[in-house]
């Protein structure tokens, strides 16, 4: 429950995105690529149009959901940052929700004319071997009686709206607002320093007079959970997301805008004139494709090295039950030994929650609204 924040949902989702747009071709690849039944494979009309649609439709609708919600992602950090008074009405995990089905749904009908403006056959071609009877099938493609009334305006539309939309656009707008992200977190870092220096200097010059109002105020906030050490960790974690966040960005810009040129010139090159070499441009494509999926991985190294929060939900989910089951297994008196000490712990813990719980009795219902906009943790400038 601690990780679920409207950061956290968009994030999430970019995942789910990015790991469907590599699981769901990879049982093709493997088998006709990998495993080398791409001459000797058995085709139908059904079995030409699945391979279409799942090695080449349904990826291109994920990666576009993908690149649309890595946009968001970068508008809510934003908004968090440089406009915190409207982040909790428009940051919400209601709303984030909404808009991660909003952007499938648009990725879906973007890609769903695709399903639809092509016809399948199957031919029989001799193999590459000279003997009698090998012959190998091969999947022939029709574009529909629908698609070659507007074949001209239908391919232009669809490829430049990928172009401008799905692809330049976003890029563009990510490195805008990774500049303004970086920029007011180098403007919060120098405020933040001034003031210190100031309190310190004037902490100095009061010497050993009485205390303060500034310095009463801050002991009672300090009952209710609002100590400088709190309030100071809370900015280096936000500050953290945010530069997670920031490195996330950048990454699949870096992965990107490579794939980007390469379409929009393949746009330029078939509705204006053409000048591509399209031996070369798929070759660049492939190693284009193995760079972007070699990046997904990546992107978890990067929440575990810049989230403590995300480390420690990753350690409870998953490395503490694989610790336990191996000290369960070790022998039932190691474990007797843990379970003695568990009891014991149990038993310090309650008492330590009475005692706290008594003292806190009459302070604890200031505490209760005292929860972040973000579970990520947000930085208000």
């Amino acid at each position: 429950p601690g990780m679920q924040s409207p950061t956290n949902c968009v994030l999430l989702s970019m995942a789910v995105c990015d790991l469907i747009t590599i699981l769901i071709p990879t049982p093709w690849y493997i088998y006709l690529y990998t495993l080398g039944h791409h001459e000797d494979a058995e085709w139908s009309t059904v079995s030409c149009f699945l391979y279409d649609l799942l090695s080449v439709t349904v990826p291109q609708i994920f990666h576009t959901a993908s690149n649309w919600l890595t946009l968001a992602l970068a508008v809510q950090r934003y908004i968090y940052v440089c406009h915190a008074a409207v982040a909790k009405q428009w940051c919400t995990l209601a709303r984030s929700r909404m808009f991660v089905f909003v952007v499938l749904g648009f990725a879906v009908t973007y890609m769903l004319p695709r399903v639809f403006d092509r016809t399948y056959d199957v031919i029989h071609e001799a193999g590459p071997s000279s003997s009698v009877g090998s012959e190998r099938e091969i999947c022939l493609v029709h574009f529909s009686s629908w698609v070659m009334k507007i074949v001209n305006i239908y391919f232009i539309s669809f490829w430049w709206f990928r172009v401008v939309f799905v692809q330049i656009f976003p890029c563009i707008s990510l490195v805008i607002l990774n500049i303004l992200l970086f920029s007011a977190m180098r403007r919060a870092e120098q405020r933040r320093r001034r003031l210190t220096i100031n309190k310190t200097n004037n902490n100095f010059k009061k010497g050993g007079s009485r205390p303060t109002r500034s310095n009463t105020i801050a002991r009672r906030m300090s009952i209710f959970g609002f100590s400088k050490e709190s309030r100071d960790r809370r900015q280096r974690d936000a500050n953290n997301t945010t530069m997670m966040l920031i490195v996330v960005i950048a990454v699949f810009l870096a992965v990107e805008l490579p794939l980007s040129c390469i379409t929009a010139l393949h746009t330029i090159s078939s509705s204006v004139v053409e000048f591509l070499d399209y031996r070369l441009v798929g070759n660049i494509i492939l190693f284009i494709n193995v760079i972007i999926c070699l990046s997904y991985p990546l992107n978890f190294a990067i929440y575990c090295g810049m989230s403590r929060q995300f480390r420690t939900t990753f350690r409870s989910l998953f490395l503490n039950p694989v610790k336990v089951a191996l000290c369960t297994s070790s022998g039932p008196g190691e474990s007797g030994d843990q379970e003695g000490t568990d009891v014991m712990t149990s038993n310090k813990n309650k008492w330590l929650d009475n005692t706290s719980s008594t003292k806190m009795s009459k302070v604890m219902p200031a505490t209760t609204n005292s929860t972040d906009n973000n579970g990520l943790l947000t930085t208000n400038l």
